[in-house]
């Protein structure tokens, strides 16, 4: 029989009465992770920089509580006629645009707003493409086979003219965009998630429940999710990334959002202009689109080998 002395631990073991609280335990797992996965960590910290400067810095309205503005100008604020194309000064750290605007604040803002984008439509999607599929890839023989219908007709429609189409009738709102590629991004996902549904509900514990009585509520939300959440974890990263890049890219291609919404497509699409005479225009939206993509990529990647069941103690 083994003994404990009073304060006795086996290598990365603790006795059992004693339980971190949260906070410990989740410095622990991020100093961990930082260790193992460098490189998710320095992903993290490419995503963590413009998210925390464009929630706090532009002073966000959060209905109840408005946080004080840092910046001296917000992302329309100009006067017409001054500061016209001016470079980087201390004024004006990233100098400002054709109408004398101060392109910090502008780039803040549109950080704010494409990252909401992206936020949005991975919730959207996740939501989704967990309940929908979840449900018609368990159920195979009853719901599946209508779902898969619908998810096919949806499919073969092309992103590009949905959204162009959508936009025509509605309008070129944040609003029109977020619904749109949550939903062409839901479907994508839940055929990724089907996949892994069936695979898993053939496997031989899935059976053992079923045979001691247990319910498929219960397998579902017991046996499951555990074993597609990582999943949909790292879809949020992809995802997140991928939605700024297709705005980005509407933007660029004359279909984007209206060009008075302060976004890091627009900030982008607006500046080409201006290449030779004012080219910081350029750089600091495009600097701030890669620095999200490839935040959200390496970050994506680490959290896959750390979550993904199939993965664990392999390098």
């Amino acid at each position: 029989m083994a003994t404990y002395s009073n304060d006795a631990r086996l290598e990365g073991w603790e006795l059992p009465d004693q339980r971190r609280s949260f906070l410990p335990r989740t410095l622990i797992a991020l100093v961990t992770f930082s260790r193992r996965k460098p490189l998710g960590a320095f992903g993290a910290l490419l995503i963590g920089l413009p998210v925390l400067g464009s929630l706090l810095l532009p002073g966000l309205d959060l209905g109840i509580v408005t946080l004080p503005r840092v910046l001296p100008y917000a992302h329309n604020e100009y006067v017409l006629g001054e500061n016209i194309l001016e470079g980087p000064s201390w004024e004006h750290p990233l100098g400002t645009d054709n109408f004398g605007r101060d392109q910090l604040a502008r780039l803040l803002y549109g950080s704010r707003l494409s990252l909401f984008i992206g936020w949005s439509v991975f919730a959207i999607s996740t939501v989704m493409s967990t309940s929908l599929t979840i449900i018609s890839a368990y159920y195979i023989r009853t719901v599946d086979l209508i779902m898969q219908r619908l998810v096919e007709m949806f499919g073969f429609i092309p992103d590009l003219i949905l959204i162009v189409a959508l936009f025509s009738i509605y309008g070129a709102t944040p609003l029109t965009l977020i619904l749109t590629l949550g939903v062409m991004s839901g479907i994508n996902t839940g055929r990724v998630l089907r996949s892994l549904v069936i695979g898993i509900r053939g496997q031989a514990y899935i059976e053992a429940a079923r045979s001691i009585g247990a319910s498929d509520k219960r397998i579902i939300v017991r046996h499951v999710l555990p074993q597609i959440a990582f999943w949909i974890i790292v879809s949020a990263t992809n995802g997140i990334a991928a939605a700024v890049l297709v705005e980005s890219g509407l933007a660029i291609l004359g279909f984007g959002l209206s060009p008075d919404i302060p976004s890091l497509g627009n900030l982008l699409n607006s500046s080409r202009n201006f290449l030779r005479s004012a080219p910081y225009l350029v750089l600091a939206p495009g600097l701030m689109i890669f620095v999200i993509l490839l935040g959200g990529r390496l970050l994506g990647d680490a959290l896959r080998d750390v979550l993904d069941p199939r993965l664990r103690g392999s390098r």
